[in-house]
């Protein structure tokens, strides 16, 4: 039986259709919140993660758990802490508790923190700096020490952006900017990392039987392996809608000093901030930061990735709702 936090979300709906897909039907059981509609071709659970409420019957005779569930967004101003690192913890202790083989855990690259990055690949030094980043940190080390004390196997899976159908967080900003700002930051040279969902996806799907060899840092990047510039982005969305290229540009040290200082001052949190130049989108388009799947690639030699290039023309209908 394969137990899966956050099924309902945008992560969790490929997963579940990617698993469903290949042959997982009745062996998959997912952990509902109450209210929430139950997944076709599963089992349902109705639990929560923070209170550890049903996570006995949702890891019973379970042998892998993927945990999906997550804050990303604090939109209700009561930070990060319960939900990402309180219901990590509570996961973590249930599955001991339940005699689970495997966790494979999603996090996030956020956790390096936001400075320039080139290629990092997993051993580069955890060093979040926003409520965020701070919280999947600390729920790696939960989970990670758990694997190291046996408990479990542990898997860390960290991602940058993701993008496909039900993504409305990601491209949609993206799209929003390039319809709006008449100008590029460094003429559009920073450069980023991204996976398709489908993709990440079935590189969950592949960690549930995957033998791993017990040494090194169970941590994994999963990206598409091709680095994209923010002016290859923005003009690959503004071909998909027959809209103008930027044609200016403006220097990063020009404009992000004021804007963090503003932020400073009014005490807006970058991270909820609803302005496309909050200091962490500012950072995310003027600063290079990609990621090395070499680790991942090393795994799974015959994995098909979906390059940027490829993967956004054919969404470009999907996400049309938010060029307009």
């Amino acid at each position: 039986m394969i137990a899966v936090t956050g099924s309902t979300g945008f992560i969790g709906k490929h997963l579940i259709s990617t698993l469903l897909a290949n042959g997982y039907l009745d062996r998959i059981r997912c952990l509902l919140l109450p209210g929430e509609e139950p997944v076709e071709g599963t089992e349902s659970i109705t639990g929560n993660l923070v209170t550890g409420d049903g996570l006995e019957h949702f890891l019973e005779g379970a042998g892998t758990v993927i945990h999906l569930a997550a804050k990303n967004i604090d939109y209700d101003g009561s930070g990060f802490e319960a939900v990402n690192v309180g219901g990590t913890s509570s996961l973590c202790e249930a599955a001991r508790k339940a005699g689970i083989g495997r966790l494979i855990m999603l996090s996030s690259v956020g956790v390096y923190g936001h400075h320039p990055l080139v290629s990092a690949d997993e051993n580069t030094p955890v060093r979040p700096d926003t409520a965020f980043s701070r919280s999947k940190a600390a729920a790696e080390s939960i989970a990670l020490d758990g694997g190291r004390q046996g408990w479990f196997e542990t898997i860390v899976l960290r991602h940058r952006f993701v993008y496909g159908l039900g993504d409305n967080y990601v491209m949609p900003r993206l799209i929003r900017a390039a319809k709006k700002m008449p100008f590029l930051l460094n003429r559009g040279r920073a450069e980023m990392s991204f996976v398709l969902a489908e993709d990440l996806a079935e590189v969950i799907r592949r960690f549930i039987e995957v033998k791993l060899t017990g040494a090194g840092l169970p941590v994994y990047h999963v990206t598409d392996g091709v680095p994209v510039s923010l002016k290859d982005i923005i003009g690959t969305i503004c071909t998909a809608y027959g809209w103008k290229t930027p044609s200016k540009s403006i220097p990063y040290g020009l404009i992000y000093p004021p804007v963090r200082f503003f932020e400073k001052i009014r005490g807006i949190d970058p991270e909820v901030a609803n302005s496309p130049l909050s200091s962490i989108r500012l950072k995310f388009a003027g600063q290079t930061q990609t990621f090395s799947n070499e680790k991942l690639m090393s795994l799974f030699p015959d994995l098909k990735l979906t390059p940027f290039a490829e993967g956004f023309p054919p969404l470009a209908e999907y996400y049309r709702r938010y060029a307009e």
